[in-house]
């Protein structure tokens, strides 16, 4: 895929529900067999502690960076879709247990707020379960009115998060 016409997105992966490795791993097979989206770059397998709501196991996340022709709300919906795939169940619980989770991190350099959409993800640079991958893929990336993501790694020195062995694409 040329970059001509085309913008670069950034995706947070998360899962801690029926062997999570699969979940995500079934997530980025969803997201390569779009035509409208190309995979660029996937990082590592993190495993992280549960944040908000403790009473559940631990999460593995990664971050992707893919080039597309969609809008940023047709790729929310597009990620809503796999997740629908994925058999995510929506829950009242925030930051609740989850077979598959998609969250649009980064459009661009784009900054919307939307009832439907806002981007920069707007709790991404709280959460060092999506710095490291970002990381990891970009170097230090810029957020968007925020400044660098290495910046606000720092202020998440007290979360726990491991980088696993491996690779997704295995």
């Amino acid at each position: 895929m040329s970059d001509a016409g085309y913008s670069h997105a950034w995706i947070g992966l998360g899962a801690n529900l029926d062997i999570p490795r699969d979940q995500i791993r079934c997530a980025l097979n969803a997201l390569q067999s779009d035509t409208r989206i190309s995979m660029e770059a996937v990082s590592s397998c993190y495993r992280s502690a549960p944040v908000g709501f403790l009473e559940q196991p631990d999460f593995l996340n990664a971050v992707v960076r893919v080039a597309t022709l969609l809008s940023p709300v047709r790729l929310l919906h597009c990620l809503q879709f796999i997740e629908f795939k994925g058999r995510r169940q929506r829950s009242t619980r925030r930051n609740g247990p989850r077979r598959i989770d998609l969250d649009l991190l980064l459009f661009d350099g784009l900054q919307q707020q939307s009832t439907e959409l806002t981007v920069p993800h707007p709790r991404m640079h709280e959460r060092r379960f999506v710095l490291e991958p970002l990381l990891e893929i970009e170097g230090d990336i810029e957020l968007p009115g925020r400044g660098f993501a290495s910046k606000w790694l720092v202020g998440c020195a007290g979360q726990v998060v491991e980088r696993l062995p491996g690779t997704l694409l295995d």
